[in-house]
């Protein structure tokens, strides 16, 4: 064995994490035994055949043994992306069956959102670490449950939320929190805009077999499963809870309260979600929240009294199904300078240096201002060229994610994206369908992430190397 793979090794790697684990009816033998995490993925549609080609095939440290899908040509499409033609890939339609039948460490979970808490309780009941693919379950009490469950069974579950694993979106925090690139962080801007409808194809002439049926009652349901309620809470559980993530992230606490309306006023196509939504957050910021910032005296007019007592930071999200302006990104503006966030590049776009208060304006100047209808503040002028963001990195974010699911198994360490992530992300995304639904505002209590015992820490980041650069006020205005 390499790397510290023996039985020996692997037991004082794990320390107190294996103890409990044996102590609740999990055995690490089996893991012991072999070089590589045992994974066995459950859900190989479209997002669980992603992951299998690109996250966890180029993993060195995961094999993947078998696969599970109800859906027959999911199932074989499956097979195909784990190199079922090449390696010994066990396939299976019943997911017991296969915790029952194989030797696993890990299971990857990407089925649709209402089987979440079941699929992953049974797994986490069965000893194995679970990657489960977010939102991380189809409620709130789900979600409370599952974060119970890793602390009974001494496990835990990471939550598909993978930009926690992008290493810009690391080093921006990392330059915020400990170089303070974006001063106090004041107002988040959120989209995820596309120009299609959402569907999925369904084969017409597809006959389901007498296994599938058991399985499967109406298969364009089950493969469009997004556009229902029983099974989907729309674009806020599939596309808001990232960017919903990424802002507690950033922040460093859970939002505190959210309005929103939406419709089906597009498609109409018998889908029961929405079409278009559009809302706000509000998030409490108070000195012991990580993303507090303290700020100096900017005017004359500002109360020192008042400067630095907790404030309240909003965001406007808005997600569209008929135009494709502006994409998927996050936009952080503080007053120091202002990040747009992509899944692909990110920049940071500074604030001019020069900020003239009205006090140290003449009377004159002032009047002169006015009469000419020019405004009268010189920070009005923002930056319309960033500077990108860059990092010493050639693997895919989905591989990152995979690589440190395998490695803090290896090593008896906790995901960045971990049941805490999991939990506060999916009340945001569902306390927002809760507002559109009922049309008033709603409250998202603390309470909800409250337990009687320790849990992860959900605000992790760390640094990225790459080349050197000031991310000062080098843009051209606008």
């Amino acid at each position: 064995m390499t790397d510290g793979f023996s039985r020996r090794g692997f037991l004082q790697a794990a320390g107190a994490t294996a103890a409990v684990a044996v102590a609740t009816g999990y055995s690490p033998l089996s893991y012991a035994q072999n070089e590589k995490v045992r994974v066995g993925a459950i859900g190989t549609g479209g997002q669980g055949s992603f992951h299998l080609r690109d996250g966890m095939a180029g993993t060195e440290a995961i094999e993947t043994v078998a696969v599970c899908d109800v859906y027959r040509p999911a199932l074989d499409n499956g097979w195909k992306q784990a190199d079922g033609e090449n390696r010994e890939v066990k396939k299976y339609m019943d997911y017991r069956e296969m915790l029952d039948k194989e030797q696993l460490d890990a299971v990857m979970i990407a089925t649709p959102l209402n089987t979440h808490f079941e699929i992953a309780w049974d797994c986490l009941d069965a000893g194995k670490y679970v990657f489960l693919e977010k939102t991380m379950c189809y409620s709130l009490e789900e979600c409370q449950k599952l974060v119970q469950k890793c602390h009974d069974t001494g496990l835990w579950l990471q939550v598909g939320h993978q930009r926690r694993y992008n290493p810009k979106y690391n080093k921006v925090l990392w330059l915020t929190r400990e170089q303070g690139l974006l001063g106090r962080m004041n107002h988040i801007t959120a989209q995820w805009h596309r120009n299609n409808d959402w569907r999925r194809p369904v084969d017409p002439n597809y006959v389901l077999s007498e296994e599938e049926k058991q399985y499967i009652k109406d298969l364009e349901r089950h493969i469009n499963w997004r556009l229902y309620t029983a099974s989907s809470g729309g674009l806020m559980t599939e596309l808001a809870t990232h960017q919903l993530d990424v802002a507690a992230w950033y922040l460093g606490t859970p939002p505190s309260r959210v309005f929103g309306c939406g419709g089906i006023d597009y498609w109409r196509d018998g889908r029961e979600v929405h079409d278009n939504v559009a809302l706000v957050y509000e998030f409490d910021i108070d000195p012991s929240v990580p993303g507090f910032q303290a700020v100096a005296r900017r005017s004359d007019f500002q109360k020192l009294s008042q400067l630095n007592r907790p404030y309240t930071v909003r965001l406007t999200y808005s997600s569209i199904t008929a135009n494709a302006k502006r994409g998927a990104a996050e936009l952080i503006q503080g007053d120091e300078s202002s990040v747009e966030l992509t899944e692909g590049d990110c920049f940071v776009f500074g604030e001019p240096a020069t900020r003239v208060t009205m006090t140290e304006q003449t009377a004159e100047e002032v009047a002169e201002a006015v009469a000419e209808g020019r405004t009268l503040q010189l920070s009005n002028t923002a930056y319309t060229e960033g500077q990108a963001i860059e990092v010493f990195n050639d693997k895919s974010v989905d591989r990152l994610q995979f690589e440190a699911f395998a490695n803090d198994i290896r090593t008896g360490g906790t995901p960045k994206a971990n049941q805490m992530v999991g939990l506060i992300a999916a009340a945001a995304g569902l306390a927002g369908t809760k507002s559109m639904n009922e049309g008033v505002p709603v409250e998202i209590d603390p309470a909800w992430f409250q337990f009687d015992f320790e849990t992860p820490d959900p605000y992790r980041y760390e640094f990225w190397d790459g080349p050197e650069e000031a991310y000062t006020d080098d843009a051209t205005p606008a």
